[in-house]
């Protein structure tokens, strides 16, 4: 962890020195709970002047901050993903991870901040040019976040429309769409169960989730049916676990599955 610890330093005298195009910067994940270990990766969110931002730029300048250190630290690789403003980092031999989200509005904090569970701002700021940043975060830590209820209606909603995308590709004999999509309402059991169990932290990614191996995707065709069938009866199990109050709710989920396996003969 010295070398994280090491590598989030230089990181935040950079942002602090760099005064046009970095307005703050924030530790979320592990470290920004204070929870970092030597396998954790580093996660820092950073609300940038866009339009005195070239990406190229900015990514050969972090570079060159770390040819300036020690050999571990320096960078090996980058990866820009465009599509989640994202700078992906890699640090010496062993490739430690770090990821630059860049952002030009408050609002794209949320939703990595709230689900990182930070408590205290203190640490987690790096850089706040305005106090701008600290206000916001504290102004939607007061918001309510564990809708469990709202979560549990959200995925219960998400399942079936994704078991019947899945079915629907099955149909089609789309053997890499199903595989793709059976996966993705996976993922939303996995949700769902972990939410039923009690947790809210990391529920849009559960860690060290238990995965029957029945529930395991397949591209073969001749298995989808069997494999549909174990989604199907993994789904029903969970709705037996949700409160009397949404009665409602679960029958009208039951009443789906049982027309979407007649409609496609899933025996």
């Amino acid at each position: 962890m010295e070398k994280q610890n090491k590598i989030i330093q230089y990181l935040t005298e950079f942002f602090r020195r760099d005064i046009n195009r970095i307005q703050g910067a924030i530790l979320i994940g592990s470290f920004g709970r204070g929870q970092g270990s030597p396998e954790s990766d580093i996660d820092i969110e950073l609300l940038i002047e866009e339009e005195k931002l070239i990406v190229d730029e900015f990514t050969n300048d972090i570079i060159q901050l770390f040819n300036d250190t020690e050999d571990s630290l320096a960078i090996k690789h980058t990866l820009w993903l465009g599509d989640q403003r994202k700078l992906a980092l890699y640090h010496g031999s062993q490739l430690l991870l770090t990821e630059l989200y860049l952002y030009t509005q408050l609002s794209q904090f949320d939703k990595y901040f709230l689900g990182s569970r930070i408590i205290d701002l203190q640490k987690c700021i790096l850089v706040d040019r305005t106090y701008i940043i600290h206000q916001h975060l504290k102004y939607i830590l007061a918001l309510p976040y564990d809708n469990r209820h709202g979560l549990i209606r959200d995925l219960v909603a998400s399942i079936r429309y994704q078991l019947e995308s899945t079915s629907s590709a099955r149909r089609r004999c789309d053997a890499y769409k199903f595989y793709f999509l059976s996966n993705i309402a996976l993922h939303e059991l996995v949700r769902l169960t972990y939410v039923l169990d009690g947790k809210m932290e990391y529920n849009y990614n559960p860690p060290k989730s238990t995965v029957n191996p029945d529930l395991s995707s397949t591209m073969n065709l001749d298995e989808s049916e069997v494999h549909l069938k174990n989604l199907i009866k993994f789904f029903l199990q969970q709705l037996d676990r949700i409160e009397n109050d949404e009665e409602l709710m679960v029958k009208t989920a039951r009443n789906f599955c049982q027309d979407l396996m007649k409609r496609d003969s899933i025996l």
